[in-house]
């Protein structure tokens, strides 16, 4: 028995110089303890381990989806629009029209995926907010309840942020909203163009 671990001591020995050494922090050590249920071989409360780490908040709003397609990207067009409804929509986008006025609304749902961590009982909204009039006339890139005929137009910066979607908390939320422009029989011919910038703020 005794050679064996005389041999074991000497292979121990070759492979210590033969590569470096790993780093070691010792804890604690013992020598004379009793061997008994209990006894403490080896008492490290005066050496602990520390463990340490950042815990961050962390936020996040993408767009998912639009008129039913994945959002290849943050612009989509809705086609060719009139005043009552001439046109043949895109897939995804429906044409509402209001013969006493004269207008039409073309509008479509959008989808959100809001992920929020490490804010506690706190909560978010979801807010959108016209950075620019554009080419749209003033009034007409309107907001909604998915699947309805969206009527409250995007306030236009420096305005105030519309809320969309309130109460969000920590986890994986999905918000869809209907989104549209609103033609009128008076309106020229010609391109529309705007933008719509969306948040999230803490409430």
């Amino acid at each position: 028995m005794r050679a064996l671990l005389l041999g074991c001591a000497g292979l121990l020995l070759v492979v210590t110089f033969a590569h470096d050494a790993p780093a070691q922090q010792p804890v604690c050590s013992g020598a004379g303890f009793a061997v008994a249920p209990g006894v403490a071989a080896c008492d490290g409360s005066g050496s602990p381990v520390t463990v340490s780490a950042t815990v961050k908040t962390y936020a996040r709003l993408s767009l998912e989806q639009v008129f039913g397609n994945p959002a290849a990207s943050l612009q989509f067009a809705m086609g060719d629009i009139d005043a009552s409804c001439v046109s043949s929509p895109i897939p995804g986008v429906t044409c509402m029209a209001d013969y006493a006025q004269g207008a039409a609304t073309w509008f479509g749902d959008v989808r959100f995926r809001v992920k929020l961590s490490g804010i506690g009982a706190t909560r978010a909204k979801l807010v959108g907010v016209r950075p620019a009039a554009g080419t749209i006339p003033a009034g007409r890139l309107l907001d909604g309840a998915a699947g309805t005929t969206p009527t409250a137009p995007y306030p236009v910066a420096p305005a105030t942020a519309a809320d969309l979607r309130t109460s969000i908390g920590s986890g994986d939320t999905v918000v869809t909203r209907s989104i549209g422009l609103k033609v009128l029989g008076t309106d020229p011919a010609g391109a529309w163009s705007g933008d719509t910038a969306f948040s999230l703020v803490l409430e």
